[in-house]
């Protein structure tokens, strides 16, 4: 299958063109994860190749500060992946020593990409939407004992919205290492899929304590513009509760 990038640069109206064997091309927004992940690596070959995704990159070296400053052992970290998708965050975080990786994502075709080509990264991978906290997902999380949280490149716009973070943060327990990544337009604006606010009042009313916050090169855009995300690392010090 051969892959072709059409833009423009903004991130919802961005394509793919796909030829496989038939040689007629497939137009696939680049958000229809759920087409995508039919194909085994075509994800990894368009993020992470052709567009140079480094967000579970910078996202996985963000947790691996954080335990270190938080003297936490990551042989004892039980990381739930919050938007885990096929798992490439999940595989990271296991080369850095987190021995036990919780999956969570609002797809069933994630988790089936994801048991597919990575079956053994997660003791468990879940499908669900957080952001509207079912008390039946709540308590399949809980049973898993998560101490971490992170999230890389799934919160924001036309991803999990700010409720998502907040009800994740009410699964993990004080002390616990918190890492997200979102795009910088996103984290300015509290229009549909903004979280400055959330993120403000997280920091403000003491839920987190903030133990880094950067700026990066998150990917290309498929007319090849540079995106940029913010990268969060914090302790989680309060519940936020959730909504």
């Amino acid at each position: 299958m051969t892959v072709r990038l059409i833009g423009p640069p903004e991130a919802d109206g961005e394509y793919i063109a796909l030829r496989g064997e038939s040689q007629d091309e497939e137009i696939v927004h680049l958000h229809d994860y759920a087409r995508i992940y039919q194909v085994p690596g075509l994800y990894e070959h368009v993020i992470q190749e052709l567009l140079e995704c480094r967000s579970p990159q910078i996202a996985v070296e963000g947790l691996s500060n954080a335990l270190s400053d938080l003297a936490l052992d990551p042989a004892q970290t039980v990381l739930l992946d919050l938007g885990a998708g096929t798992g490439i965050v999940g595989e990271l975080a296991r080369k850095i020593g987190v021995a036990t990786v919780i999956g969570l994502d609002s797809l069933p075709a994630a988790r089936a990409a994801c048991l597919r080509d990575r079956p053994y990264i997660y003791r468990d991978y879940l499908v669900g939407d957080i952001a509207a906290a079912s008390p039946a997902l709540v308590a399949r999380v809980r049973r898993q004992r998560p101490t971490a949280l992170i999230s890389a490149g799934a919160l924001g716009g036309a991803h999990a919205p700010p409720a998502a973070l907040i009800n994740a943060l009410g699964l993990v327990p004080i002390g616990s290492p918190v890492v997200f990544t979102i795009d910088e337009r996103w984290m300015r604006t509290d229009d549909p899929g903004g979280f400055c606010t959330t993120v403000a009042q997280l920091f403000d009313r003491g839920n987190l304590r903030l133990l880094r916050r950067t700026r990066f090169q998150h990917r290309l855009s498929t007319s090849g513009d540079p995106i940029h995300y913010e990268l969060v690392v914090a302790a989680h010090r309060r519940p936020a509760g959730f909504r």
